[in-house]
């Protein structure tokens, strides 16, 4: 009785656990081939911004209150459709539809706008974008004669050291900016209350990203009015004063010679100033006399007045203390300029001797050289016996109606092998000039010459020379007691005159001495009309 108890009954447990395991193949099946299963439905928002596509979280820019295309498609029928802008209900549809496609203006705050397109069928979807609609006109960045940031614009007063500026800056805009308009509005009067007013307008086209400006002001108050228009033809516009304190002092730079050889130089030179010049003149120091080169009557502003350039022609007295000069240069603001220099009269010629050769052989003297720096109308040239004076060799190298300023020579001349002295004789416009040379002897030459008989010292193996000048004016000579008093009325008309004219004087022996190591002509020898 015990063991029957304790069996377990086999019959109905076999067939619960063969129905479960027959439902649970069944489920698979089904499962697996479909049957019986719910698909998801799907629904697709497709929104554009004045035709361009719009993604889902994106920011787009508008500068105008722009037209949306919203189309929505949906396996199931749409219900609702909401569009919302900034947490708004903008518009609301129901088209019980699965598509839909409709057209609409947006009307859009300043700055960032959020938009949301919301659709209900069996399911719930939100399309979510940000559209940002600029209305502001171009911001300017200056960065010339003054710097601001693209929010803050410039002070109401800005100050300058100079008349010549540039405004600059950098162009921050949606669109391109199509045109500027600067207007400068001076008053160059005597006081703030005058109606002398002076007005310039600048434009430009089309400037890019960044503009510069050059603008020539006047000393005090300048208003300044800008204006920035970008293609949609909205503009900005900014006002304000630039007001220039003037303190520096014109520039001159000339150009003149240190001396001259002629009774005029000419100075040459440019001035300048960084607002406008007032005046230029030209002062002899040593008597105030004054040349005015330029005079401005008033201080408006003028690009013709910022430089200056001239070339003129001043007269130059003997005394060359008197030949001192000094350029004044002013401005429009009373700053003043002085530059004094100094131009120093010489006359006289210069005589450079480039070779002067004895040949006692041939008994000639070769003599080449220049006569410059004067204004020359006649050159001669002599040589004579130093023993006995006597005039071995004449020739005018140089004699014209017209002056010039340089003669060059390269002649031989006779020449004697017991000595001889050359003599250059230059008349020019304030006068005449002589000068004294002793050929050199070449050293092949001096041992020969002292086997001949001929003795030979050591001062007259170089070029010496001694030089006299003279005006065109009555002269007296006075010798020394052992020599001749002369007294002579030298002019133009006499030296004009041939040497073999009757009234021309007596001609006197020519006396030698020694000076500077060689042999020169002294006393009275009457030559060309002249003493020498």
């Amino acid at each position: 009785m015990i063991a029957s108890s304790i069996n377990p009954v086999k019959g109905p447990t076999y067939r619960r656990w063969a129905s479960v395991l027959c439902g649970m193949c069944i489920l698979g099946l089904l499962m697996y081939t479909g049957v019986g299963a719910v698909a998801a439905q799907e629904t697709t928002t497709n929104i554009t911004i004045d035709g361009e596509q719009l993604k889902s979280e994106d920011n787009v820019v508008v500068l105008n209150d722009p037209n949306a295309n919203i189309t929505v498609t949906a396996d199931a029928p749409v219900e609702l459709i909401e569009l919302r802008v900034n947490g708004d209900v903008y518009r609301s549809y129901r088209p019980n539809s699965t598509t839909f496609d409709r057209s609409v203006t947006l009307d859009l705050d300043p700055n960032e706008n959020t938009v949301e397109v919301i659709t209900k069928s069996d399911t719930v979807t939100t399309f979510k974008s940000s559209i940002t609609k600029h209305t502001a006109a171009p911001r300017v960045e200056y960065t010339s004669p003054f710097s601001t940031t693209v929010k803050g614009g410039p002070n109401n007063t800005v100050n300058v050291t100079s008349g010549q500026v540039t405004l600059a800056g950098n162009l921050h805009t949606v669109v391109d900016v199509k045109s500027i308009r600067i207007e400068r509005t001076s008053n160059y009067g005597p006081d703030e209350s005058s109606s002398d007013v002076d007005r310039k307008i600048h434009r430009i086209s089309n400037p890019g990203e960044s503009f510069s400006q050059e603008l020539l002001l006047v000393d005090g108050t300048n208003n300044l009015t800008a204006e920035y228009t970008d293609t949609l033809g909205r503009t900005n516009t900014d006002r304000f004063v630039i007001d220039v304190d003037d303190e520096s002092d014109p520039t001159i730079n000339i150009t003149v010679a240190d001396e001259s050889y002629t009774d005029t130089a000419s100075i040459g030179g440019t001035v300048q100033d960084e607002t406008k010049l007032k005046r230029v003149e030209i002062n002899r120091t040593s008597n105030n006399g004054s040349q005015v080169l330029m005079l401005s009557a008033n201080a408006k502003p003028n690009p013709d007045k910022l430089k200056y350039s001239f070339d003129t022609t001043v007269e130059l007295y003997d005394d060359n203390d008197d030949n001192e000069f000094k350029i004044t240069a002013e401005d429009a603001a009373g700053n003043i300029r002085n530059q004094t220099f100094v131009i120093k009269y010489e006359p006289e010629p210069e005589v450079n001797i480039t070779n002067a050769t004895i040949n006692l052989e041939g008994k000639t003297v070769h003599l080449a050289g220049t006569v410059s720096q004067a204004e020359i109308s006649r050159v001669t040239i002599e040589t004579f016996n130093t023993s006995t004076g006597e005039r071995l060799d004449l020739d005018r190298v140089y004699d014209t109606e017209t002056f010039t300023n340089a003669v060059s020579f390269d002649k031989e001349f006779r020449a004697s092998a017991k000595g001889t002295i050359v003599t250059i004789l230059v008349s020019y416009r304030s006068g005449q000039y002589s000068t004294s040379i002793t050929p050199e002897i070449p050293d092949s030459q001096k041992e020969t010459n002292t086997n001949n008989g001929t003795e030979t010292t050591d001062n007259t193996t170089s070029v010496q020379s001694e030089t006299t000048n003279r005006t065109v004016q009555n002269t007296t000579e006075t010798k020394p007691d052992n020599q001749t008093s002369v007294e002579t009325n030298s002019s133009s008309g006499n030296e004009s005159q041939p040497d073999t004219t009757p009234n021309s004087p007596t001609l006197l022996p020519v006396r030698t001495r020694d000076a500077f190591g060689g042999i020169v002509v002294v006393g009275g020898a009457y030559i060309l009309g002249h003493w020498v």
